[in-house]
């Protein structure tokens, strides 16, 4: 049997995962930290499926506010990621271009 967790237990825990992610975002990448988020929520979401906590929907709930924080950034850094390669492969292949003029 789950017991109920009273409002200061509700409070303490949203509390805890705050301070975690304000650790987290401050010293890890965002894509880094969406895959910790992501990782957490799904272990989170089955867990709820077993059992009926409403510690465990707070928390949820909380993991989803914390995901869509930080998804925007995430996609952005992949995103320059990928065109910073891009443009390196692009440079690579005319580099080599004019060193095969140049032979």
């Amino acid at each position: 049997m789950t017991q109920t967790p009273t409002p200061a237990e509700l409070q303490a825990d949203i509390a805890a995962f705050e301070f975690i992610f304000t650790e987290f975002s401050r010293t890890m990448e965002p894509a880094a930290l969406l895959k910790v988020l992501t990782y957490l929520l799904r272990n989170a979401q089955r867990e709820a499926a077993e059992t009926d906590s409403p510690l465990l929907q707070a928390r949820i709930a909380r993991l989803q506010a914390l995901l869509a924080q930080v998804e925007p950034e995430a996609q952005r850094q992949l995103t320059a990621l990928k065109h910073e390669k891009s443009n390196q492969r692009r440079e690579k292949a005319r580099h080599r271009a004019e060193n095969l003029r140049q032979r």
